[in-house]
């Protein structure tokens, strides 16, 4: 497996960084997860629009151009054979410079995951909407790993975070959208969620498909009254929800779930 450094393709097990820079030191950078299929990096514009804004957020100068580093992302893909999987764009703080480190893997859903769907739990941290980190995808990551390591081990796949007013906000990878009395609600950006890219996206289909779209800020009693719940992000894109905390939900009647899919899809099928 190669990876890519500063547009130099090097084995992983040549592949390093400095130890005592910013970037190992304090997390200091920010990332983004592209899932690419053939010649097609979904959404690549919007992911290097947020990668951009994060560091301009963290003072990290992103001066690259946007064309060499889709060469890059191609070049890397091509050398370890891959005709789909996950990149990932981290660009990390090293004293005076830049790094910008591209990595791939395999997507490890599977058709199965997404029959049975996701069971979700809450935790009792508190998303912090005042915090900057909470709207940047930083490598300060390890918050989020070790709550979904929690529920994990509680037979769990993802959590749902609630913020310091007690209002739901986003998963530890994910962004949460439930329906109730026949309308998709999701939580606001300023509740403190990362705006992510399938987030906006399932929006806009949603808009599309003439569904009734809500956007504001909501409680745990909303959530646990909801008919349909499913998750999104950029590799998982839609995942339906079958189980929140003890609360069982009849994956054969979400159908505003199932409708997004269908128009989620034939969109996708537009950019291929």
């Amino acid at each position: 497996m190669y990876i890519s450094v500063n547009g130099h393709l090097l084995s992983k097990e040549k592949a390093g960084i400095s130890p005592l820079g910013e970037g190992l030191s304090y997390g200091y950078g920010v990332f983004e997860t592209i899932k690419f299929h053939g010649d097609n990096l979904y959404f690549f514009k919007e992911h290097i629009e947020r990668l951009k804004d994060g560091c301009d957020k963290i003072s990290l100068q992103f001066n690259l151009e946007i064309d060499l580093l889709k060469k890059q992302c191609y070049a890397l893909i091509q050398r370890n054979h891959l005709t789909t999987g996950v990149l990932k764009i981290s660009c990390i703080k090293n004293a005076e410079k830049k790094e910008v480190i591209l990595s791939t893997r395999e997507n490890k859903y599977t058709s199965e995951d997404y029959k049975k769907g996701f069971k979700l739990c809450f935790t009792n941290i508190k998303r912090n909407p005042y915090s900057i980190l909470t709207y940047i995808k930083s490598n300060n990551y390890m918050e989020n790993f070790l709550v979904r390591q929690q529920a994990l081990s509680n037979q769990y796949d993802e959590v749902v975070f609630t913020n310091v007013h007690g209002e739901i906000c986003e998963g530890t990878l994910s962004n949460i959208f439930f329906v109730k009395d026949g309308i998709l609600h999701t939580p606001s950006i300023d509740c403190g969620i990362l705006p992510g890219i399938m987030r906006q996206k399932i929006i806009d289909v949603a808009v599309d498909a003439k569904l009734s779209v809500a956007v504001g800020k909501y409680t745990k009693e909303d959530i646990m009254m909801a008919e349909e719940i499913f998750i999104t992000n950029s590799l998982l894109e839609i995942m339906p929800i079958c189980q929140i905390q003890d609360k069982e939900i009849d994956l054969q009647k979400n159908h505003i779930t199932q409708k997004l899919i269908e128009y989620y899809n034939q969109y996708i099928d537009t950019l291929d």
